[in-house]
């Protein structure tokens, strides 16, 4: 029997991190207001505990796939992987130009899914990377990509 290496952990960007924080708010205000002016109406059916335990799995989710504060000789670390993998990236990666046309440049999709499924794994660990040491403006792959 073969046992799986697990799924690979991965991190909030700040735009999932808002989203999770704005239905958070959401939630707390409906579980006030319940508590303030529901006595007595129909909102007295409405399942307070159902509320809370959305408000636990949010907040256990943001504490799960919060990024580590990364700074130091680790970071360092993360930034020559990163250069490293953008070099390996760029190889073979369809230029704009033939992406852009694709009826001028017959096979250029194909040649970009098979270059995709190639670089799976150097692509995702890219986006974490990016997540790790640059969290506000994680680099795209798309700027790696050249013009002609």
């Amino acid at each position: 029997m073969v046992r799986s290496k697990g799924k690979v952990k991965e991190f909030l960007s700040n735009t999932e991190k808002d989203v999770l924080t704005g239905q958070r708010a959401d939630f707390v205000t409906q579980l006030k207001d319940l508590n303030e002016f529901g006595q007595g109406t129909a909102a007295a059916q409405i399942d307070k505990g159902a509320i809370q335990k959305q408000i636990d799995r949010i907040d256990r989710t943001i504490a799960e796939r919060e990024p580590p504060k990364v700074s130091g000789a680790r970071r360092d670390e993360l930034i020559k992987e990163a250069e490293a993998i953008k070099v390996q990236l760029a190889i073979g990666m369809p230029t704009r130009d033939e992406m852009n046309h694709p009826a001028k440049n017959p096979g250029a999709v194909r040649k970009h899914m098979r270059w995709d499924v190639r670089n799976k794994p150097l692509i995702e660990r890219f986006r974490t990377i990016q997540r790790l040491i640059n969290p506000d403006e994680p680099e795209s792959i798309e700027n790696l990509r050249k013009d002609k």
